[in-house]
């Protein structure tokens, strides 16, 4: 009896041991399967990038010498479909092999139909910009804690092609890694090509250089003074000679009324009350570091004694009534706000200024509302949206890169304005310029 047990016995410690085998296979494909991958990642510096705004796509740029760099990977889902949703803090670009990050800022996140499409971030904690990609698919920028808090990213499908776009403000090294995740992928340079193209072009003319030898170089380079025959009449004419010392006189007396025109100002201004607002009205305010809140304050719950005029130009501005809302605006402030009101106060009345064609008006609301210690993210950034416009309408390039700085500081997401804000911008300032033209030859024609 007990020699017949042994045969059962082997038999069933074999197919215990094959049932957990096959057990332990299963579990790890099964873990394989819920776990989520990024394949053939590819870098492309690109000139602009499409994105979603209220409906319609809007097309968005590089600030002045910094660079766009689109960075696309292919998602493999889980076995649940399901992707995240993971932190975009996290997102981020490492140079070489070292594992700290260059200076990338993350602009936007969206995904390849035919093109890299972006999607807007939500405004307000608790919300989500989503899109449907088709078959199933669906891609969803999340904000999390507080108006201004971090977003989160989801996906949902069997593959995505997700795309980032990241704003560096100098050109990136040739060699670049994608960290998303806690994961860091290689990144395929789509743009090697030219490089390689303009390296072998420097390189063949150093080498044709070299090879021809140091006299040859010489001739190759040496550049000719021989001047044409319509120059060489000019220069003996004596009308020139003649033309040349009126010319200088010109000019000094140009510069000479130019500093006496800006000595009569500082006097006018010197004898005004010091107000601010006893400067000429076009007369464009300039940003300061009273403008650029480090922090922004958490609107209160009241608004204070000027509660109902505050409301009445709330009601006002939504039906277009500009000049009602601008005044209403002012009588609310005048009364007395709280300090969170009274910036959004300051913020929403500038808008009104800007609609009712009052540019300067309006530039001075939007730098009152952020110089305000009760500013709010809601006030700011609005305010450092259409300053950012503004200045560099008026070419006024520092001014606007802090208004800009400071609008990603808000939100790293936040759209430009529209184009028919943009389009009402560029008019008044054409407008100012010419009125700021009519002035100065009053001045200088008595």
């Amino acid at each position: 009896m007990r020699m017949n047990n042994k045969p059962l016995l082997r038999h069933v410690l074999t197919t215990l041991l094959l049932v957990l085998s096959s057990a332990e296979r299963s579990g790890a494909q099964q873990t394989a399967d819920n776990d989520w991958q990024i394949d053939e990642a590819t870098l492309t510096v690109v000139p602009s990038f499409q994105q979603l705004v209220d409906g319609s796509w809007l097309e968005r740029t590089a600030r002045d010498g910094h660079a766009l760099l689109e960075v696309r990977g292919s998602v493999r889902m889980p076995a649940d479909g399901l992707f995240g949703p993971y932190s975009l803090t996290t997102a981020g670009l490492l140079a070489g092999a070292s594992e700290l990050p260059i200076a990338a800022e993350l602009l936007a996140v969206g995904a390849h139909v035919g093109t890299c499409r972006y999607l807007r971030a939500p405004i307000g904690a608790g919300n989500a910009t989503t899109t449907k990609l088709g078959d199933d698919r669906e891609m969803s920028v999340l904000r999390e804690d507080s108006d201004s808090g971090p977003l989160s990213l989801s996906m949902q499908g069997r593959s995505v092609e997700l795309c980032m776009v990241f704003e560096v403000p100098e050109p990136p090294p040739p060699s670049l890694r994608w960290r998303f995740a806690r994961r860091t992928m290689p990144l395929a340079v789509t743009a090697e090509a030219t490089t390689n193209a303009t390296s072998q072009a420097t390189t063949a003319a150093t080498a044709a250089l070299r090879d021809s030898g140091p006299v040859a170089s010489a001739a190759s380079i040496a550049p000719s003074f021989s001047l044409p025959a319509t120059w060489r009449r000019a220069i003996a004419s004596p009308l020139l000679w003649t033309a040349l010392p009126l010319a200088a006189l010109a000019v000094l007396g140009g510069v000479a009324l130019q500093r006496r025109w800006r000595r009569k100002r500082r006097e006018g201004s010197a004898g005004s009350d010091g107000h601010p607002d006893a400067s000429s009205a076009l007369d464009i305010p300039r940003v300061s570091a009273a403008h650029q809140p480090g922090s922004f304050a958490s609107v209160e719950p009241e608004a204070g004694a000027g509660q109902q005029q505050f409301h009445g130009a709330m009601a006002a501005l939504k039906l277009g009534d500009w000049e009602r809302a601008e005044a209403l605006f002012g009588e609310a402030i005048a009364i007395g706000l709280t300090p969170t009101f009274a910036a959004g106060a300051w913020s929403l009345r500038g808008e009104a200024m800007l609609n009712d064609h009052k540019l300067v008006g309006a530039t001075n609301c939007y730098l009152r509302s952020l110089s305000c210690p009760g500013v709010t993210a809601e006030a700011a950034l609005p305010a450092a949206s259409q300053l950012a416009a503004i200045y560099r309408q008026l070419g006024l390039r520092r001014d606007a890169q802090k208004m800009e700085a400071l609008r990603a500081a808000i939100n790293p997401f936040a759209d430009d304005v529209s184009p028919q804000q943009l389009a009402l911008i560029a008019g008044l300032v054409k407008e100012l310029k010419h009125q700021r033209r009519s002035r100065l030859l009053a001045r200088l024609i008595p």
